[in-house]
């Protein structure tokens, strides 16, 4: 039981000194009060056990055998040690060649997602270069839709269709023939328009919108039609004088 307690008081030392910042890789470092120091305190950490003290009170206690077997008992425990290391070094070196095949694909991994982002990088700035060209194209189209809208009141309102013509010319002086010649006379009034019917309220188009702000009579169609129209509204005078003569 001595021995035993011995052993214990021992391993303790050797643990208290495993707990302390390493000095052996740093015994160059070691000053001489640091040795005397370390050495008293495992002193007294050995004879703290009221074993052991009553061991060397009575000089049961070898200590000649007690380091002997400490010894014997290191040895034994260095050699089991190795061999269970060198029994573990096989699978010890396959655990190593796992761990570079991981290493390995998580590089791999990495370069591969790096890839990917870099990818994912250009596709959004792809997209938000399509989503710009989206919107432009998109105020293009309204604008467009909004000029043909224009436009196509402003024809209306401008061009003279061959059935109106050919109902002025040629047709029946008849209830048709009237509405044609109501018709040539509004459009007759538009393409006279100036900037000074523009805030007049009984302007056709105030504002001039379709015409796009512009008067009509300074439009190159307004002025083409001019001509055309004063032809027609002349035509209509006269087949309706020779109607009621």
């Amino acid at each position: 039981m001595t021995l035993n307690a011995g052993r214990k008081a021992s391993a303790g030392s050797n643990q208290t000194r495993s707990n302390k910042p390493s000095t052996a890789s740093n015994s160059s470092n070691i000053t001489p009060e640091d040795e005397s120091e370390r050495l008293s305190a495992d002193l007294a950490l050995f004879l703290s056990n009221p074993s052991l003290q009553s061991a060397l009170a009575d000089g049961s206690l070898d200590l000649a055998s007690y380091s002997s077997t400490i010894n014997s008992e290191l040895a034994t425990l260095e050699r089991e040690c190795i061999a269970l290391h060198r029994q573990a070094a096989p699978d010890i070196r396959i655990l190593r060649d796992e761990m570079d095949v991981c290493d390995s694909i998580l590089a791999g991994l990495q370069e591969m997602l790096l890839g990917f982002q870099a990818d994912l990088s250009g596709l959004s700035g792809d997209i938000r270069q399509l989503q710009e060209q989206s919107r432009s194209l998109a105020i293009k189209v309204d604008n467009r839709r909004e000029a043909e809208e224009g436009l196509r009141l402003f024809l209306e309102r401008v061009v003279v269709p061959p059935n109106l013509a050919e109902v002025i010319c040629r047709g029946d002086v008849d209830e048709l023939f009237l509405e044609c010649v109501k018709d040539l006379e509004e459009k007759y009034a538009y393409v006279h328009l100036t900037d000074r019917d523009i805030e007049d309220a009984a302007c056709p188009d105030p504002g001039f919108t379709a015409s796009a702000g512009v008067p009509p009579a300074w439009t190159v169609a307004g002025k083409e039609m001019e001509e055309h129209l004063a032809k027609l509204r002349l035509r209509a005078i006269s087949r309706t004088r020779t109607y009621f003569l």
